[in-house]
């Protein structure tokens, strides 16, 4: 049996080896999550506008037109759920902040970032923000997490072909160029629609539960939060369930209603966009998101 054993440290020790160094490489990698964890441990204080929001603030917000100190702390498929646990992260740090901007899109109180197709995102969270989010094992691990293929190709671009995997702007803003234009609009819209539209409620009780603790944070802090549903193109509303629409909007406004630090505003079908400020029919390009940003400018920078 003893034998048995050493054979089996033997082939198993340099297994072992290789998927540490695995992991401390992959971890290493610089990426979105990392920059704006660093960023927010050095300038927390100094914000005066925190935007947060899922891929509907990310590409849609540019803080540079922003007058007061702000940063863009979203990122695709962030939850309310993440982004309340990014305020409540920093909870002791935010000395100047005046106002929290977030999009409440035609999908937000229904959604999880745990329970949907892009729920490895879990892990960024856990590894990159230190923060505790799961029972699972794996998502405290980029080794665990992913397929070996996919990081060793990461190790390859990285480390071997020098590719930056940062799209963050210093600002947190995920640009796309204003040239960047997704031409099938129409089939685009229908899809994006449809995956936003949901078959129940589940998260619904949830994810008021968490706008409330922003509310509740806000009140605690003499800070205002502004509530958002962003604009899309026209073959995305077209496409959305009434109900679910609705439900949202009414939700929103009774909220902006009963509370004296909450405003929302409803971008969905504004006129201010055309055609040409979207990439695709529910994100902006570059020049949608100068225009979005200078409107909510008007309310944070007064």
């Amino acid at each position: 049996m003893s034998r048995f054993l050493k054979r089996s440290c033997f082939f198993m020790f340099p297994l072992l080896i290789a998927g540490i160094l695995i992991e401390v490489l992959t971890r290493n990698i610089p990426n979105d999550y990392l920059y704006k964890r660093e960023y927010l441990d050095k300038h927390a204080a100094d914000i005066e506008v925190l935007f947060l929001g899922s891929s509907h603030a990310y590409r849609d917000i540019n803080p540079v037109y922003i007058s007061a100190n702000s940063f863009n702390a979203s990122y695709v498929s962030q939850s309310l759920y993440y982004d309340y646990r990014i305020l409540e992260r920093y909870r002791d740090s935010w000395s100047h902040l005046r106002y929290i901007a977030i999009p409440v899109s035609y999908f937000s109180l229904f959604y999880s970032l745990e329970d949907s197709p892009e729920s490895w995102r879990v892990k960024n969270y856990s590894i990159y923000y230190s923060m505790w989010t799961t029972y699972n094992i794996e998502d405290y691990s980029e080794l665990l997490s992913n397929r070996l293929d996919i990081n060793l190709s990461r190790i390859d671009e990285y480390y071997l072909a020098g590719q930056c995997n940062i799209t963050s702007s210093e600002l947190g803003w995920g640009g796309i160029d204003a040239s960047d234009i997704n031409s099938d609009l129409a089939e685009k819209g229908k899809a994006a629609a449809q995956r936003h539209t949901v078959e129940d409620d589940l998260y619904f009780d949830v994810n008021i539960e968490i706008l409330h603790s922003f509310i509740s944070f806000a009140e605690e802090h003499n800070v205002q939060i502004v509530f958002y549903t962003p604009p899309a193109f026209e073959t995305y509303i077209e496409n959305l369930n009434e109900e679910q629409l609705m439900k949202t909007v009414f939700t929103m406004q009774a909220l902006d209603n009963h509370y004296a630090n909450v405003h929302y505003v409803n971008f969905l079908d504004s006129d201010l966009f055309e055609r040409g400020d979207y990439f695709d029919a529910d994100h902006l390009n570059e020049n949608g998101a100068r225009k979005l940003t200078l409107e909510l400018a008007k309310i944070v920078d007064n």
